[in-house]
């Protein structure tokens, strides 16, 4: 497990996508713009500026087969951008979101002919393409909604939509529409599926509001992040619910690469990797360790003296023992909170990416 690709911006990152093929990437500086890179090489090169947008962008997610972007924010509005060849821009789309409160996160569904919206609202708004009006309309997920939606996650099928956020509650729900989707086949979560359908229901296991949420690749299984540090995986054919209570500080991302692998990361500035053990879940490894172990050592060939001299300094000026490096830096790659993770937009399951509040984008190796 190691890093494939490492690039610090000069400024916080708060969310990002890449497009396929990973030679452009779009973030958002912890502003109202979104800017888009394209990389030459090792290089990362400042192509454009996306500005619609009035207050603090929350979400970026680029469709890998159609190459459009869609981005929300919290001046309650949402953009699809495509790319106009012929004048080198971007060109925005206004969505008719009909939201009265901030926009926090955007997906593009597995067919790229919807994507849904969390808010603030106690709904989603699941958007598709009005032939009739010739631009992006949308229709509501409310019930059971009891609070402010953070994250959504698409199910394979294209229809069935996971939704968690600060009623403390992870829910599967229908967002089939007529007209657009085919008649889904029969899953784990239900056979009749109109919109709306609640399908599953589960609880943070201590209270604390869902970051983030996923389906298992097979679509048979719904794992979610809370603020209490836990992972939950639910299972709905077996009825099992296994919970893992973390010892660090609370995750806010996470992803799905494989059935037997799970990725989480947040405030402890490192990713986790848990693994599939029987019926439970267990974490395996901390991303990063390694290489940071690694450059501590070629910044220091001599360890003992070096660490001799840094206890020495230290109680000569009565400072207190650091949990990191010499210098007071943290011991992984991010060094401040990591605020987003996107599996590979190609399909490739071994390799994620993650940007985090230190303005560092890394791109992971999950092989050993």
């Amino acid at each position: 497990m190691s890093i494939l690709d490492e690039h610090n911006f000069p400024f916080c990152v708060t969310a990002h996508a890449f497009n396929r093929d990973k030679t452009q990437v779009a973030v958002c500086p912890n502003s109202n713009e979104v800017h888009i890179y394209t990389r030459s090489g090792a290089v990362w090169t400042a192509a454009h500026v996306l500005r619609e947008h009035d207050l603090l962008v929350t979400s970026i997610d680029w469709a890998p087969q159609t190459n459009r972007i869609v981005t929300c924010s919290q001046d309650k509005n949402a953009y699809v951008w495509t790319f106009d060849a012929a004048g080198a821009a971007w060109k925005p789309t206004l969505v008719h979101l009909r939201l009265q409160r901030a926009a926090t996160q955007a997906r593009w569904s597995p067919q790229e002919n919807k994507f849904a919206v969390a808010s603030g609202d106690k709904c989603v708004a699941v958007c598709y393409f009005g032939e009739d009006n010739d631009w992006w309309v949308s229709k509501h997920l409310k019930r059971p909604i009891a609070s402010t939606v953070l994250c959504v996650a698409w199910h394979p099928n294209n229809v069935l939509l996971a939704c968690g956020g600060t009623d403390m509650k992870a829910r599967v729900l229908s967002a089939y529409i007529k007209g657009v989707d085919e008649k889904p086949a029969a899953t784990a979560w239900g056979e009749r599926l109109p919109f709306n359908t609640l399908c599953g229901e589960f609880e943070s296991p201590a209270g604390g509001w869902v970051h983030s949420i996923a389906f298992s690749p097979d679509g048979d299984s719904v794992a979610f992040v809370t603020h209490d540090s836990s992972l939950t995986v639910a299972s709905p054919a077996t009825g099992s619910v296994v919970s893992v209570r973390s010892h660090g500080l609370p995750f806010v991302t996470l992803v799905w690469p494989d059935t037997r692998t799970i990725v989480a990361a947040g405030h402890d500035c490192a990713p986790v990797v848990f693994t599939a053990d029987g019926t439970s879940w267990r974490a395996a490894k901390r991303l990063g360790e390694d290489e940071m172990l690694r450059r501590s050592a070629a910044a220091s060939p001599s360890n003992s003296n070096s660490a001799f001299n840094m206890f020495r300094q230290m109680d000569s000026r009565s400072q207190p023992a650091k949990s990191g490096s010499g210098d007071g830096s943290l011991k992984s790659v991010h060094q401040n909170t990591i605020s987003e993770m996107h599996l590979d937009p190609a399909g490739n399951t071994a390799e994620v990416t993650t940007i985090g509040l230190d303005g560092k984008l890394v791109q992971w190796s999950l092989r050993a």
